[in-house]
């Protein structure tokens, strides 16, 4: 009997694309998490062992006692869901380098959504500066946050999500690699797009999965006013642009393509 339920079980998942979402910070990933859950699969999933989350504090807690790269932890994490018989769902804050995405992308649809990244990276400062907990928060005025390691490091997260290279310093070194190799990643996903032209993506989803995805808009920036004056302030924002140039070379050839 308990046989015959597992088989009926699995014939049923089976009958759901597996998907991953890659959840790049401040490019929407929220709100977009939950359209394509709700467009692929039924609620009840929501609430089983067949849909999980990248646990960002369970690999804080694993990163302290093992003193191991927090994002590693994520990665192992991925590629325990990944292989798991009966997973049918997973999103979460974790890069899928190429390795992981040559490995299984024969079975899986990988998924994510970037932004220009002057704005992600705006929009990441200023959300972690005004939040209300304290996980990653930081209390750096912008002139002092771009001098800092977190802001090297969060203007290479497109890199850093999908290249060859996990650190600033390695993709700074090696800038024509890791563009290379993240933007010949990118290209191995079932469904990529930009914020700037959700519309684009969502007929691109749809026709791909036979879906009739409808996006809402959650977890916005706390702040909205000091980003503006960010904005406004042209001496920062040429940092900012100079910064991230590694990344809106990635951004602009999903941007462009055809």
């Amino acid at each position: 009997m308990r046989q015959q339920i597992k088989k009926k079980v699995e014939k049923i998942l089976e009958s759901y694309p597996k998907v991953f979402f890659c959840h790049v910070p401040k490019c929407g990933g929220v709100s977009l998490s939950d359209a394509i859950y709700e467009s692929l699969y039924p609620k009840i999933l929501k609430a089983s062992r067949f849909t999980n989350n990248i646990d960002l504090k369970g690999s804080k807690v694993a990163s302290e006692i093992l003193n191991l790269d927090m994002m590693t932890v994520r990665e192992a994490q991925l590629v325990n869901y990944l292989n798991s018989k009966g997973q049918v769902f997973i999103t979460g804050h974790c890069r899928a380098r190429p390795e992981v995405t040559s490995e299984f992308s024969k079975n899986w649809n990988f998924i994510t959504i970037l932004r220009e990244p002057e704005k992600r990276f705006v929009s990441e400062y200023v959300y972690n500066r005004f939040k209300s907990s304290s996980w990653l928060k930081n209390d750096s005025e912008i002139s002092e946050y771009l001098d800092t390691e977190k802001a090297k490091s969060s203007s290479t997260t497109y890199a850093r999500f999908f290249s060859k290279f996990s650190t600033y310093e390695e993709i700074m070194a090696n800038k024509n690699e890791a563009i290379d190799s993240a933007i010949l990643n990118l290209e191995n996903f079932a469904s990529v797009g930009v914020l700037e032209d959700l519309e684009s993506w969502q007929k691109q989803f749809n026709n791909k999965f036979g879906a009739n995805i409808k996006v809402s808009s959650k977890n916005t920036t706390p702040n909205s006013d000091e980003a503006q004056k960010i904005y406004n302030n042209s001496a920062i924002m040429e940092r900012i642009r100079e910064f991230t140039k590694v990344d809106r070379t990635i951004y602009e050839a999903v941007l462009h393509k055809e």
